[in-house]
Parts: C-alpha cells; sequence; structure tokens
C-alpha cells in the first residue's frame, strides 16, 4: 500500500512540475507578445549606428544610412516612422549584401531606437592586375572593389598578375595565392606590416619585396616558408644592414637555405 503510495506522489509531482512550466511559459509569450505590440507602437526617436574596426572608414555614418534607405520606400525616414513599420531584418540584409561589409546586425529597443552595427572587411593586400584593373582582397581570401571614399594603406601588388576581379570572389590562382599567403603572414607580423610597401610578381612568378626604407629590394622567391625568410631578413638588418648602412645594398636575396645574398 505504501508502494503505491509512493508511487502517485511521485506522478502527482511531475504533473505539478509540468503544469508549472506550462504556466511559467504561457507568462512568458504573453510579456513578449505584450512587449512587441508596445514597441510596434512606438515611434522611431534615434538612430544609432556603430561601425568596426574605428580605423577603416570605408563607410561612415552617412554612408551606412543611405545604404539602408534603399531597403525602404521612397517617401518613408526611419525618424518618426512606428517601429511596427520598420522591416530591421531586411535593413540588416540589405546592408550585408555590400561588398565592403563583412557582417551587419539591425535591431529595435524599447525605447525607441534603431541600433545597427557593421563590421567593416578588413584588406590586406591592393592588387594591380597586369591590365590596370585594381581590388583589394582581404585576410579571408576576398577580393573586394575599391572605395571612392577610402583608400586603404596595405602593401601594393602588381608585375605579372593576371588574377580576374570578381567582387566577392576568392583568389584562385597560383599566383593569387602566392601573394594572399604573403600577405597574410606580413599582416600578422606588425614589424614587417611597417616594412614591406610592395610585392612585384616577376615574370617567372617569383616575388620581390619592396622595402618602405631603403633603396634595396628584396628577392623573396615564391610564399612559401616565410617564417624562414623573414627570421633571416632580420637576422642580416640587425647585424649587417646597421653597420654599413640600409643603401649599401641593391638587393637582398633570401631564396636559398641559410643563406643571404647581396649585391651592390
Amino acid at each position: 500500500m505504501d508502494d503505491k503510495n509512493q508511487k502517485w506522489k511521485r506522478v502527482l509531482r511531475k504533473v505539478v512540475t509540468l503544469v508549472l512550466w506550462i504556466s511559467m511559459l504561457s507568462f512568458v509569450v504573453v510579456i513578449l507578445a505584450f512587449s512587441d505590440k508596445q514597441l510596434d507602437e512606438v515611434k522611431c526617436k534615434k538612430v544609432d549606428v556603430f561601425i568596426y574596426p574605428i580605423d577603416l572608414h570605408f563607410y561612415n555614418r552617412q554612408a551606412v544610412l543611405e545604404c539602408m534607405r534603399n531597403a525602404m520606400p521612397a517617401h518613408k525616414k526611419l525618424l518618426d516612422m512606428q517601429m511596427g513599420e520598420i522591416n530591421v531584418s531586411k535593413l540588416e540584409q540589405t546592408l550585408k549584401k555590400e561588398y565592403l561589409i563583412e557582417d551587419a546586425e539591425v535591431y529595435a529597443e524599447m525605447d525607441g531606437s534603431i541600433n545597427v552595427k557593421v563590421q567593416q572587411r578588413r584588406p590586406i593586400l591592393r592588387v594591380i592586375r597586369y591590365d590596370g584593373t585594381q581590388y583589394y582582397i582581404d585576410q579571408f581570401g576576398l577580393k573586394l572593389p575599391l572605395s571612392e571614399r577610402y583608400t586603404c594603406r596595405v602593401p601594393l601588388a602588381n608585375g605579372n598578375i593576371f588574377e580576374r576581379f570578381e567582387k566577392g570572389d576568392s583568389v584562385y590562382s597560383f599566383v593569387g595565392n602566392q601573394l594572399f599567403k604573403m600577405a597574410s603572414y606580413v599582416d600578422k607580423h606588425p614589424f614587417y606590416k611597417a616594412l614591406i610597401d610592395q610585392i612585384f610578381v616577376r615574370a617567372d612568378n617569383e616575388l620581390i619585396l619592396v622595402p618602405k626604407m631603403g633603396s634595396q629590394y628584396i628577392v623573396f622567391g615564391d610564399a612559401n616558408e616565410p617564417e624562414k625568410k623573414f627570421r633571416k631578413l632580420l637576422v642580416f638588418y640587425r647585424e649587417g644592414l646597421n653597420r654599413i648602412g640600409w643603401n649599401h645594398y641593391r638587393s637582398i636575396d633570401l631564396r636559398f637555405e641559410g643563406q643571404v645574398i647581396c649585391k651592390k
């Protein structure tokens, strides 16, 4: 008999727990629905725009707002619109379609504000194709168009480059991947990032690096084993050029294992 009572108590506890959970869930749904209805009736009082990284300037507040206006009826403005009329999802998707925007988030607040967060794409290399076509390559290997509003200060690559430009396309050719590999390594090391100004691709597809200081150029070869080659260069700078001067040699060749070959 006791066992039977214990069993019923366990069942009753489970039923009570289930009823409580259903009640709480219903309450949350009602609150959310009420909040949504309240928000729909609120008018938009302000639009806050946050753009990252702050050291890139492809977009400013005005440019972001102009992009979002393209997703709205011509006679409508965000300010003073009822929140229920503003399709924040459409605004967000419009921003995400911009080639120089990596990600975007648009959401409404109960106080009548619209928050817009924009993550810009970060170029690591500017490419000049053999025919003069120019584009950026970002940290993910995507090709980006140049901007009329802002020029990003990154190393410039030119010479024997036939990689075609399609907006949002990834690098695909041997030379394109070599340039991406080199630019990625340089971008991750502040000293080399401050040092390298240009990457020239020779007819044999070997890379020539042009520093911002001094009159010499660096024969790098292919982009394989950049750690070893740059380590040799750093040692040579510290132990060699610091004593004889930066303009003593015309070229510095890093292609050969364990050697740095210089020519005047």
